[in-house]
């Protein structure tokens, strides 16, 4: 054996000694109770070398725990921060919250959300172009100046038509023409002189036969389009003018849709002024809620120009845009004017406090409100509303019920999938909940100066404004027949009989029949589809009918009802109204 081999031998072997002496040290100083501790030169008033190279410092005792504070009581108070403990108040069940709401719930112009997007950042300085011999940098760039805006208040964009013809008559002056850019102008100058100078052109004269044309030819090019092009001027507008995106929902999907939609009705009904008048007033009200002013069409019609000269393509040229300024001043008078007027007498939106969700079946509840003014409706209209849970996303819903005494309003509502308002409404909504209601509307009203049969046709929800109107009628006190088509998928979803049915027990004059399209029927219902049965059950010539319910159904129903001979301005729904 090496003496290596038996150095590192006996190495070990001392090794394993001192590890088991150590381990039986532990185990007796453990059985003792004592904390094992490693051993320590003693003591002798002066520092030694160890001492010296290491110093053992004791660490101060940790603080008492301190003892648990009691947990809040349910009623307690949350304190606010840098104030007083408000002190817990008892409330009641139910309490309103109306005076509450802008401070709670409160959604529309001038919450957080408006606000949010309303910042306005300060424009960067001004830098000057920097030598790019000296410096070695490029220049800067020189960018062509703004572009002018179609602004209501401006002869660009709203000037009614009599005072330009009289200003030019006085004055002998020409609409212009000639570009007013100088020869040899930067292509950026040209851009903006050839605009203003189609600007100055469509504030000289109304819309001409021409102009309608051209325009309706642009929106046939745009449609295939229709979806890039609207989100290329939400797009435009939003870039330009960041505050007003506080005036439309966060999902802009249905938004793009109803400005095509609004686009193509304008553009269809430019050479008929009582109905595009009719229109415009009538999405005027609307937009209201939504808090447009005045100064909010210039930046409209800038970026409804720019999505149009960018997917027209070849079809964009000087004459089409004269048109559209044209088109698009006139629709500006008309809407500004209508918003004007309606702001005299009316509000933009009601409050409204829930008193009630009642559920009707698994999926409908009753819905009752109490607004903070009166609140006038006709029955068969139809209201917008909003949640706190959606800010700026509006559903129509239609009362269940005529006017009251007290202001109360009914609606029906029916939780769809993914509905994001009818859910919240439906599972969500509370008794003092605060939602915003927006005017009534809709053409779907009875005449009670007249005595011609009445026919209702109301599908599932639908059959809300159908009591709302029968009850109109029965509160007139006249004599005049009604007759009532209920239908439903299952006999378990007519959660409205009982009510149609007591009427007709109370008024002579009232027949109601339902219909079931699925499910054994158990009594004297119908089965089948609603519009078929119907169908099958005329005459109705001389009958004013009024359908409400799926979109689908409406449709099917007003084809058989054209097709049983009623007139077609006899024919009263909402199907294509709700803008």
């Amino acid at each position: 054996m090496s003496i290596g081999s038996a150095l590192n031998r006996n190495g070990l072997s001392r090794i394993r000694q001192a590890k088991q002496a150590s381990e039986q040290g532990g185990r007796r100083r453990g059985q003792s109770g004592l904390t094992p501790v490693p051993d320590e030169p003693p003591s002798t008033g002066e520092p030694t070398d160890e001492t010296m190279a290491m110093e053992v410092v004791a660490e101060p005792e940790p603080p008492p725990a301190p003892a648990p504070a009691p947990l809040p009581s349910p009623e307690a108070a949350i304190p606010v921060a840098g104030g007083p403990v408000p002190t817990p108040s008892a409330r009641p069940a139910f309490a309103p919250m109306i005076t509450d709401a802008p401070g709670l719930n409160w959604a529309g112009p001038g919450d957080a959300w408006s606000r949010a997007w309303g910042v306005q950042h300060p424009p960067a300085p001004h830098v000057a172009p920097v030598d790019a011999v000296t410096q070695q940098l490029p220049p800067m760039p020189s960018y062509p100046p703004p572009v002018p805006q179609l602004l209501p208040n401006a002869a660009v964009a709203v000037v009614p038509l009599s005072a330009a013809r009289a200003a030019r008559a006085s004055t002998g002056a020409a609409p212009l023409t000639a570009p007013l850019a100088a020869p040899g102008a930067s292509a950026a100058a040209m851009t903006t002189a050839a605009m203003t100078t189609a600007a100055a052109i469509a504030a000289s004269s109304g819309p001409t036969a021409e102009d309608i044309a051209l325009v309706r030819r642009s929106l046939s090019v745009m449609e295939p389009v229709a979806d890039r092009a609207t989100a290329h001027f939400y797009a435009m507008l939003f870039l330009n003018r960041p505050e007003l995106r506080a005036l439309f929902p966060a999902s802009m999907d249905l938004q793009r849709d109803r400005l095509f939609r609004a686009l193509l009705t304008a553009g269809q009904a430019a050479d008929n002024p009582a109905v595009l008048g009719e229109y415009l007033d009538r999405l005027a009200r609307g937009h209201r809620k939504y808090g447009v002013l005045d100064e909010h069409y210039g930046p409209v019609g800038e970026a409804l120009l720019a999505a149009l000269e960018r997917y027209c393509g070849p079809y964009w040229d000087q004459p089409t845009e004269i048109a559209w300024r044209r088109i698009y001043r006139a629709v500006s008078e008309v809407m500004i004017a209508a918003a004007a007027k309606d702001a005299r007498t009316t509000p933009a939106w009601w409050q409204a406090e829930v008193l009630a969700v009642e559920p009707l079946t698994r999926d409908i509840a009753q819905v009752s409100l109490r607004t903070d003014r009166p609140y006038p409706f006709r029955g068969g209209q139809y209201l917008t509303l909003e949640v706190p849970l959606w800010p700026r996303v509006w559903r129509h819903y239609s009362p269940a019920a005529a006017q009251r005494p007290d202001g109360r309003l009914a609606l029906q509502v029916k939780a769809v999938p993914a509905g994001w308002v009818s859910n919240a409404l439906v599972h969500r909504t509370r008794p003092g909940d605060v939602l915003r209601v927006g005017p009534p509307a809709g053409t779907m009203v009875v005449d009670h100066s007249s005595d011609t049969p009445v026919l209702c046709l109301g599908g599932g929800t639908g059959i809300a404004p159908i009591l709302a109107l029968v009850e109109e009628i029965a509160a007139q006190g006249r004599s005049r027949h009604v007759e009532v088509f209920y239908g439903a998928r299952y006999e378990a979803d007519l959660y409205a009989q009982a009510h149609l049915l007591d009427l007709a027990r109370r008024h002579p004059w009232l027949s109601v029949r339902t219909v079931v399209s699925e499910g054994r029927v158990v009594g004297p219902g119908l089965s089948g589809a609603l519009p078929a049965v119907v169908g099958g059950c005329g005459p109705w010539e001389e009958y004013e009918a009024y359908v409400s319910g799926p979109p689908a159904m409406i449709r099917r129903a007003s084809a058989m009802l054209l097709g049983a001979g009623v007139r077609s301005e006899r024919i009263h729904h909402d199907l294509a109204d709700q803008a």
